[in-house]
């Protein structure tokens, strides 16, 4: 083999080394751009959904805080109109109470309900029950001769200038007061039932009445 061939085939295997060692450096240069352009995306990708997230948080603050804002609106229109109300029911309640005391039948039913819820709550002795003066006698008596039958004993009778309606049941120094102004007396707790009153139904105020 000529020196020409030699060189010629040096030159070849050279060539061929170059080519293998470009190709590999290029699979190499290849495969570390893709890694590379592969964790780009991860982390652009995770940037964009940490920033979703954020923004799915940040709207559901907002929508939160929209709905508490609005809520507080309604509690405190509510409140007014609860207020307005029970400023209108109230003096209508205290005349209602004073009709029912000035009808003799309804009378007989809130003189039966003091009675009755005096014989369960106050000790055993001689009842006095102070009463408006303008209480028929012959009522005082009837109640009279039925507390006498159940309790064995007479009450006494007090007229009461300050009463208006209602009476006051008094037994060993201790006292019932179902008179209008002991009825009215709690006003906290009448309120609530009145308000309880005002947001049922109409007719299902109707079925409940006996």
């Amino acid at each position: 083999m000529s020196l020409e061939d030699r060189a010629a085939v040096l030159i070849g295997l050279i060539e061929e080394y170059e080519r293998k060692e470009c190709a590999e450096i290029l699979a190499e240069a290849q495969d570390e751009a893709a890694r590379q352009l592969a964790e780009a995306y991860r982390r652009q990708r995770r940037r964009l959904h940490e920033r979703v997230l954020a923004e799915r948080a940040d709207a559901r603050a907002r929508i939160q805080a929209v709905r508490a804002e609005r809520d507080t609106r309604m509690r405190a229109s509510a409140e007014r109109a609860n207020s307005r109300l029970l400023a209108l029911a109230w003096p209508r309640l205290e005349s209602a109470l004073e009709a029912r005391w000035q009808d003799p039948r309804t009378r007989r039913i809130w003189i039966g309900s003091a009675i009755e819820q005096a014989r369960l709550s106050l000790p055993a002795g001689r009842w006095t029950l102070r009463h408006p003066p303008t209480w028929p006698a012959t009522e005082r008596a009837e109640i009279g001769a039925r507390i006498r039958r159940d309790l064995g004993q007479s009450p006494t009778f007090l007229s009461d200038g300050a009463l208006v309606c209602g009476l006051i049941i008094e037994s060993q120094g201790a006292l019932l007061d179902m008179s209008l102004e002991g009825l009215m007396r709690d006003r906290g707790r009448l309120e609530a039932r009145l308000l309880a009153l005002l947001a049922t139904p109409a007719r299902e105020r109707e079925e409940r009445t006996p």
